[in-house]
This record gives C-alpha cells, structure tokens and sequence, in this order.
C-alpha cells in the first residue's frame, strides 16, 4: 500500500524552540495536543539550538504513537540536532532502527 504524502494546508507546524524540559512540559503538551486534535498531519520543526531533556523525548514519542494509533502522521521538520541530538545519545535512544529513523531522518518538510 502506498502513502500520500499529505498536501501544504493539511500540514499543522508547530514550532518548538527554547527549554524543551520537565519545566516548560505542560505547556509543551497542550500544544502537542492542541496539533493532534486538528486531525491534520503534524510536523513540529525542533529548533537546533533548543535545550531539551528526557521529559520533551517522552512527550515527542507520546505524541507520535498516539498519531500513529490514530491514523495521523507526525513527523519532525529536520533531523534532530544540537542538544536535543546529544540527550538522545546519552539516553541511548538511538540503538533501534526505528527510533533512528524518527529522530535522524524525519519524512516532515525541511
């Protein structure tokens, strides 16, 4: 089965940028929620310099599981990088194939 890949205005972007952390978390999930409940495929640019920590990866790959439940495409606008790159090394979450290609090499638009 092949896959549209979903046209400009069926594309929510939702940027995130700044302390991606347990600090900022709440209000990084209404966001994420608010995105998921348009029904609309997500693509949530990470910005490269953006501090985040353990909880942000949570809500990220809470987030993409429950689009995916859903039927709902979720995808990052690039390749995680910076800070972001190096909490993912660090948690080893960057051993399955499957997290790799999530975090490394995103379908969203560059």
């Amino acid at each position: 089965m092949s896959s549209v890949a979903p046209s400009e205005t069926e594309i929510l972007k939702v940027e995130l940028e700044g302390e991606l952390t347990i600090r900022s978390i709440t209000e990084l999930r209404e966001r994420l929620l608010e995105a998921l409940k348009s029904g609309r495929a997500v693509v949530a640019k990470i910005a490269d310099d953006a501090v985040a920590d353990l909880t942000f990866v949570q809500l990220i790959e809470a987030a993409r599981r429950s689009a995916q439940a859903a039927g709902q495409a979720f995808a990052l606008a690039g390749p995680a990088t910076g800070p972001l790159l190096e909490t993912l090394r660090r948690a080893g979450l960057l051993s399955a194939p499957t997290q790799t290609e999530f975090w490394l090499m995103p379908t969203g638009e560059h």
